[in-house]
């Protein structure tokens, strides 16, 4: 194909993306999607917290009965739920921060 003659200038600075925002009125049902996302954020935060108090307790029942490898996992495992429920905690501000104006 040939470029168009005579070629186009651009006119203007384009789109105006800052004239752009989300709005939940103009999406059908958008109760449903803050339900879901509700149930989501509940069910991270009670398998969070159930991770911590597995952890919590395999750390400390190990020494018990002389399995340290156990309660190094639980060790680990502590560490790791916590810093699921800190990101999962946090998801509201996260994407709160993501969909404001910058």
């Amino acid at each position: 194909m040939l470029a168009p003659d005579p070629t186009p200038t651009p006119s203007g600075g384009g789109f105006d993306f800052g004239r752009i925002s989300p709005d939940p009125a103009a999406v059908p049902r958008s109760d449903l999607f803050y339900k879901l996302a509700n149930a989501a954020l509940f069910l991270g935060v009670i398998s969070a917290v159930a991770g911590l108090a597995a952890g919590a307790i395999a750390f400390g029942i190990g020494p018990i009965f002389g399995a340290h490898i156990i309660s190094d996992r639980g060790k680990s495992m502590m560490w790791k739920a916590g810093l699921v429920a800190i990101v999962v905690g946090s998801a509201t501000s996260i994407i709160a921060f993501l969909l404001s104006e910058i």
